[in-house]
């Protein structure tokens, strides 16, 4: 499995690639060319983008790829979902680029769910709420992306109008314990390696 990392321009948000050498999967959408390059450069098939909580950083880039992938679906929580289509909730309107996104491409996924993209793209679903109320984590066999619930050594925001303190102490703790035998990877800053794999994040 090859895992790619963008830092994106705002905020120093993280995007992924994930692949088995011919599907693909991203993980939150922030720069649009950097990500759509890389695809064409290694010929890969696009199967789906997960969002791990739709703040402004991690989904600006989110219509864009839409209108370049017109097929592949998006995956969120019932809350991204609604987030998707409020731009207060999103924050976009915050920074004079409002999204508001209601599209048929939009999946929701629960808590214990599993899907599989490819034969060795098996994704499980963990509701990971505390810093925004639509965080999803989503681990792939050894690899586990947090998006800002659990970022190793900086503590949780969990500031923000649709936050809960409790939950974010809950899940910091509970992915933290869950870093000890996986591999990390956060919605900012690098990730945090133990078991090995053909990385380049």
């Amino acid at each position: 499995m090859n895992i790619k990392r963008f830092e994106n321009s705002i905020f120093g948000s993280n995007t992924y690639v994930v692949d088995d050498g011919m599907n693909a999967i991203v993980i939150d959408m922030g720069d649009l060319e950097p990500v759509c390059n890389y695809i064409a450069e290694h010929s890969l098939h696009v199967k789906a983008l997960l969002i791990t909580h739709t703040h402004y950083d991690h989904i600006y880039g989110v219509e864009g790829f839409m209108k370049h992938f017109p097929y592949v679906p998006v995956y969120t929580s019932a809350n991204g979902k609604a987030a998707f289509n409020n731009s207060a909730w999103n924050f976009s309107r915050y920074h004079n680029d409002p999204i508001t996104i209601d599209s048929d491409l939009i999946n929701v996924l629960s808590d214990g769910d599993k899907v599989k993209f490819s034969e060795n793209l098996n994704l499980s679903v963990i509701s990971t709420p505390g810093h925004d109320w639509s965080c999803l984590s989503y681990r792939l066999d050894c690899n586990l992306f947090t998006g800002d619930s659990f970022i190793p050594g900086i503590k949780v925001v969990a500031s923000f109008p649709k936050s809960n303190k409790e939950l974010a102490k809950t899940w910091y703790s509970k992915l933290e314990a869950m870093s000890a035998s996986l591999d990390i990877f956060p919605g900012h800053g690098i990730s945090s390696l133990g078991t090995g794999n053909n990385i380049n994040a």
